[in-house]
């Protein structure tokens, strides 16, 4: 199985820990804390990208990404299927104004960032966990 196909179960794993992220800001956060709609928001986009980080670079060596160019093209795979998702499926029912509204970051809207991260999220782990090079350039086993 190359990278490619790796990368599309690791993205289904993300879309589980985004669902269970919204469940989590849906019954603890409104529910249980009370908090309001746009608090509890903020807070889920933080606490769901740190999770989605966290496996990512957990099961990071089952991508068997071995370059800059893979990272970036699983990242730019990740973001383009995330926002298709997103628009398409989960918010089928708003109008375009309100989904433009959810990107808007001077409206306290953190959704835009998320999706940036995950785009930049398999290059940044790429650097992260990249072999160390020897003086050969090559590198070490």
């Amino acid at each position: 199985m190359n990278h490619f196909y790796r990368s599309a179960v690791v993205w289904i794993f993300l879309l589980v820990i985004a669902f269970m992220n919204g469940a989590f800001r849906e019954f603890v956060l409104k529910n249980a804390l009370s908090m309001d709609a746009q608090a509890a928001n903020q807070l889920s986009c933080l606490t769901g990208s740190l999770v989605m980080t966290g496996f990512v670079y957990l099961f990071w060596s089952k991508l068997k990404i071995l370059t800059r160019t893979q990272a970036i093209q699983v990242g730019v795979g990740w973001l383009i299927a995330t926002a298709l998702f997103e628009t398409f499926i989960l918010n089928r029912k708003l109008t375009w104004p309100e989904i433009l509204h959810t990107y808007d970051l001077s409206a306290g809207e953190l959704w835009a960032l998320v999706l940036l991260w995950i785009g930049i999220l398999p290059m940044v782990i790429f650097s992260l966990k990249k072999p160390s090079e020897s003086h050969s350039g090559r590198p070490r086993v």
